[in-house]
C-alpha cells in the first residue's frame, strides 16, 4: 500500500510543538502568526512535509506562505482591437464594454485569473480592458494576476508596424519564462522578455509610493509580429511563474477571514501576497461526546436538518435547544447538513447557506459555532436518544481552494461545484480519512452521509476513477469498524456497486423511488399513474440485495429535491401539476452533474396559502408521506415536511423550520405533525413480540390496477429451526391513488380471519391524521382473489392512503 501522512489535530495544546505543512510542490515554505506578522522559515523534511520544529503554536491565527512553481497555458483567447477614437468615457474608465472602439493610440488588455492547476489548458473569461496611455502598469493590472496587451508599434515609431504582445504580472509572482503564440499556429512561438524595471515604476496617484519597489508589476515584452494592429484574434500564452500563495492549515478546526494589511516586515519573504484571505485558527478539540448506543438499522426514522434555518439564529447552540421537537415527533437520527467551513457563509455572515462550498475538511463553520458547540449538540441530541449522521463533502471544494489549501491537492479537471481533489494522491486520501475520523471519533457522530459518491467514483468528464472508488471503500470500512453508519447520495448506482457490489457502504439514497412516486402523485390525470412503476420503487432497483430494508433511504422531499427551481415541495407540485424545472432550449445539461441539475431555469412557484387551500394536494402529499414510511428502507423527513410546509425556498437557502407552524393546534401544519408521529409511531410498534411487519424487508404487491395499489409487508426475523404457531405479522398499505372512492372494494390477502384498519388518511370526505376508531374488519373465505384464497372488503375513499394489520 501506498505510504501516507497523518494529519494530527492542531491547537490541541498551546504549547504544540512540531507545526507541519505538507506541500511537494514548494520551494520554500513560511509560517505567519498574525499577532508577529513575521514570516518563519520552514524545513522541508521527508515526504514534503514542511517542518518548525520547537515553535510554540500560540493561541494567535496563522497562516502559510508558499512558494512554487506553475505553468499556466492560457489558449483560444480572444483579443479585440479595433480601430477608431475612443469615446472620451472609455478614455477615463478602466472597464467598458468590450465592443466599444480601440484607437491606435491606446492599448488593449485582457483581465488575467488564478489558475492554481500545474500545465492546466484552460480558457480564460477575463474581461476586456481600454486603458489609456496615461495608467501606469499597476493601475492597468488592477486585482488581476495578469494582463495580456496588444499594442500598435505605430504609437513608439512613425515608420513602425506590427503588433507588440507584451505581459503585466502582479510582483508576487516572479516569471521563469513566457512565450506566446497564435492560436491557429500562423505565427510564433514569440519569446518574451523581461523589461528593465523602471519601466514598470508606478506614476504619482495610483495608490502606491513611488519607488516602492514591493508594488512594481513586471512587464514582459515580446518582438513585434509582423501583422496589422487589430488583426490578431486568438492566441495561446504559456507562462512559467514561480509565484507566492498563502496556504491554510488543513487540518486546523478552524478557520477566520483576513484582509489585505499590506506588505509584511522582513524574514526572507519578499513580495508576499496580499491577504490571507483565511488565518487559521488553533482551536482547542473539545472532548468527545459519551457513548452512546443508537438504535438497529430498522428502527432508524431520519430527519434532514439544516443548521442554519432551522431556528432563525441559525446557530448550533440554538438547534441544541430545539432537539426535543424531532424527539417529539417519533424520529430516532438527524441527517445534518455540512457544518464544515463553507465560503458563501464566511463571505456572508449569514448561516442561511447550506454549506457545499467547503474550504476545509476539519474545521467546523465558525458562523455556526465552534467545535465545543458541536460536541456539545451531538451530546444533547444522544442524550435524547437521536443518532446523529453529518453530511461528508469531499467531492470537491470551494472555487480557490486550489490557492487556499493549495494546488497538490487537486486534479487539472474542475467540477460543476469547484476544483475536485485528486484521490490518486495518498496524502489526500489520508486527508479524507482523517477528516472522517474526526467527525466519527472526535466529535461522537454516528454515521456519515458521503455527498455525491458519483462525483468521486468518477472523475468530472464521468470516467471510472479507482482510487475514488478504493476511498470509498476505506470510509466504508472506517465506519463499519467503529458500528457506524455509511450512506451514499449516489443518484446513479441502480446495480449496487456502492453496496454488495465490494465498497460496502450500508445504504444510499434511492433517486428511482422519489422519481416514479412524485410522478404519480404530480401528475394532474389520474389515468397516467404508473402503478407498475411505483411497484418496481417498492421492490428497490437491486430487489436481490442482502441489505436489510433493501441498502436504501427513502424520501419524497430531500433538500435538493423540495427546492422552488427544482421538484419543489411535494403538494406545491401537485397543486402545480408537475416540477418546477424548465429545460433551457436545446439544453442538454451537463457531464457529471446530478439529474436534477442538468436542468436550468424554473416555472413559477403559487404560493404557499394558495396550496394550503388545495385538499387534493394536501391528500395526495399524504399518499407520498405514508407511502414513503411503509416502504422497504429508511425513511427520511425534510425539515419543514411535518408542518405541511409548502412555501419556496430556493438554493442554497432554506428550507426554513416556521416554530409557529410547530406550535399550531388546529390546521394541516398541526394535523400534519399527528399524522408523522402516528406513522412512525406504527413503523416501529408491534403488537407482538416480533418485529413491526413495516420495518423488514418483506414486500409483495398484490394489487395493482384502476389506479389502486395494495402491498404486503412483513419481517421474518425468526430462525425456521424455530417452532412457530402463526407466521409473521403482517400489515396490508392500500393506495387510491385516484378521485374515486369506493365504498366496497375487495381485495385478495392470505390465509386469515380478521385485520385491523391501523391507519387511513382519510374520515370521510376530509384530510386525516391517521387517528381511526377500532375497525375490525371480517375475511371473507372461499373467495378468490389476486392470488389468494380470500378476500378483505374495505371501504377506500378517493386519494387516500390505508394500514390494515392482520389480527387473525
Amino acid at each position: 500500500p501506498a505510504k501516507m501522512i497523518t494529519f494530527p489535530l492542531r491547537g490541541s495544546s498551546k504549547e504544540s510543538t512540531g507545526i507541519r505543512l505538507w506541500d511537494p510542490r514548494a520551494h520554500s515554505v513560511w509560517w505567519v502568526s498574525q499577532k508577529t506578522r513575521e514570516p518563519v522559515a520552514m524545513t522541508r523534511k521527508a515526504d514534503s512535509v514542511w517542518d518548525l520544529t520547537s515553535h510554540a503554536l500560540g493561541d494567535a491565527p496563522y497562516a502559510f506562505i508558499a512558494e512554487w512553481t506553475q505553468e499556466w497555458r492560457i489558449s483560444g483567447q480572444d483579443i479585440r482591437c479595433d480601430e477608431g477614437e475612443p469615446s472620451e468615457e472609455a478614455a477615463e474608465s478602466v472597464e467598458v464594454s468590450s465592443d466599444v472602439p480601440a484607437g491606435a493610440d491606446e492599448q488593449v488588455a485582457l483581465n488575467g485569473f488564478d489558475s492554481a492547476a500545474d500545465s492546466a489548458s484552460v480558457s480564460a473569461a477575463g474581461t476586456v480592458k481600454k486603458v489609456a496611455k496615461q495608467k501606469s502598469p499597476l493601475q492597468r493590472l488592477g486585482k488581476d494576476e495578469f494582463v495580456v496587451e496588444a499594442q500598435d508599434m505605430g504609437q513608439f515609431a512613425v515608420d513602425a508596424t506590427g503588433t507588440r504582445v507584451n505581459l503585466i504580472i502582479a510582483d508576487r509572482i516572479i516569471v521563469e519564462g513566457v512565450t506566446v503564440a497564435a492560436s491557429d499556429g500562423s505565427w510564433g512561438p514569440v519569446v518574451l522578455q523581461c523589461a528593465e524595471p523602471e519601466l514598470a515604476l508606478p506614476s504619482a496617484g495610483d495608490g502606491s509610493a513611488a519607488g516602492d519597489s514591493s508594488r512594481v508589476p513586471a512587464i514582459w515584452i515580446g518582438n513585434a509580429v509582423d501583422l496589422e494592429f487589430g488583426t490578431i484574434k486568438q492566441v495561446e500564452l504559456v507562462v512559467r511563474v514561480r509565484r507566492r500563495d498563502w496556504r491554510i492549515d488543513p487540518s486546523s478546526l478552524g478557520l477566520c477571514q483576513g484582509t489585505d494589511s499590506g506588505a509584511l516586515p522582513g524574514g526572507g519573504c519578499a513580495r508576499p501576497p496580499p491577504g490571507p484571505a483565511f488565518w487559521s485558527v488553533p482551536l482547542p478539540m473539545p472532548q468527545s461526546p459519551p457513548a452512546f448506543a443508537r438504535c438497529g438499522d430498522r428502527d432508524l426514522v431520519l430527519y434532514e436538518m439544516h443548521i442554519g434555518s432551522f431556528t432563525q439564529e441559525g446557530t448550533l447552540k440554538a438547534a441544541t435547544a430545539k432537539l426535543s421537537h424531532i424527539r417529539n415527533l417519533g424520529c430516532t437520527a438527524i441527517s445534518v447538513m455540512p457544518v464544515n467551513q463553507d465560503l458563501l457563509r464566511a463571505n456572508s455572515g449569514n448561516p442561511d447557506c447550506w454549506g457545499y462550498d467547503v474550504i476545509s475538511f476539519f474545521a467546523v463553520d465558525s458562523v455556526y459555532g465552534t467545535p465545543t458547540d458541536l460536541v456539545s449538540f451531538v451530546a444533547e441530541a444522544h442524550r435524547q436518544g437521536l443518532a446523529v449522521v453529518i453530511d461528508f463533502v469531499i467531492n470537491h471544494m470551494m472555487w480557490g481552494a486550489d490557492s487556499f489549501v493549495g494546488p497538490q491537492y487537486f486534479l487539472d479537471m474542475q467540477t460543476t461545484w469547484g476544483p475536485r481533489p485528486n484521490f490518486e494522491v495518498p496524502e489526500v486520501r489520508s486527508y479524507a480519512l482523517a477528516a472522517a475520523e474526526l467527525l466519527l471519533s472526535g466529535f461522537g457522530f454516528d454515521g456519515l452521509r458521503v455527498d455525491s459518491t458519483k462525483s468521486i467514483r468518477k472523475y468530472p468528464n464521468d470516467a471510472p476513477d479507482a482510487a475514488g472508488a478504493g476511498l470509498l471503500g476505506d470510509i466504508a470500512a472506517l465506519c463499519r469498524r467503529a458500528g457506524k453508519l455509511a450512506i451514499a447520495e449516489d443518484l446513479e448506482d441502480g446495480d449496487g456497486v456502492l453496496q454488495f457490489g465490494g465498497l460496502g457502504l450500508h445504504m444510499q439514497w434511492d433517486m428511482a423511488f422519489f422519481c416514479w412516486a412524485y410522478e404519480a402523485l404530480t401528475h394532474p390525470l389520474d389515468e397516467h399513474r404508473d402503478l407498475a412503476q411505483l411497484k418496481k420503487g417498492l421492490q428497490g432497483l437491486s430487489p436481490a440485495r442482502s441489505h436489510p430494508l433493501r441498502g436504501r433511504v427513502l424520501f419524497m422531499e430531500s433538500h435538493d429535491t423540495a427546492t422552488s427551481d427544482r421538484y419543489g415541495r411535494l403538494a406545491a407540485a401537485v397543486h402545480n401539476g408537475k416540477a418546477f424545472m424548465a429545460p433551457a432550449e436545446g439544453e442538454q445539461g451537463q457531464a457529471g452533474a446530478d439529474a436534477f441539475q442538468k436542468l436550468s431555469g424554473a416555472l413559477p412557484y403559487p404560493s404557499a396559502a394558495a396550496v394550503e387551500g388545495n385538499p387534493f394536494a394536501a391528500r395526495r402529499a399524504a399518499i407520498g408521506l405514508v407511502m414513503m414510511m411503509t416502504a422497504p428502507g429508511v425513511p427520511m423527513l425534510l425539515q419543514g415536511q411535518e408542518v405541511y410546509e409548502c412555501g419556496a425556498y430556493k438554493w442554497p437557502r432554506g428550507p426554513a423550520l416556521d416554530w409557529q407552524r410547530v406550535a399550531a393546534t388546529s390546521g394541516n401544519a398541526a394535523l400534519w405533525q399527528t399524522l408523522t408521529r402516528n406513522l412512525i409511531k406504527l413503523r416501529l410498534t408491534s403488537a407482538s413480540p416480533s418485529l413491526s411487519p413495516l420495518v423488514g424487508d418483506g414486500v409483495h404487491v398484490c394489487h395493482a390496477h384502476g389506479g389502486v395499489l395494495a402491498y404486503l409487508r412483513w419481517a421474518e426475523v425468526a430462525d425456521s429451526r424455530t417452532p412457530q404457531q402463526d407466521g409473521p405479522d403482517l400489515a396490508l398499505v392500500v393506495l387510491n391513488f385516484t378521485n374515486s372512492s369506493f365504498p366496497m372494494y375487495e381485495l385478495g390477502v392470505p390465509p386469515s380471519s380478521q385485520w385491523r384498519l391501523a391507519l387511513s388518511t382519510v374520515n370521510g370526505s376530509v384530510l386525516s391524521a391517521g387517528d381511526v376508531a377500532d375497525i375490525k374488519l371480517n375475511v371473507t373465505p372461499g373467495k378468490a382473489a389476486h392470488g389468494f384464497a380470500c378476500t378483505l372488503p374495505v371501504a377506500l375513499p378517493s386519494y387516500c392512503a390505508s394500514i390494515f394489520l392482520r389480527t387473525g
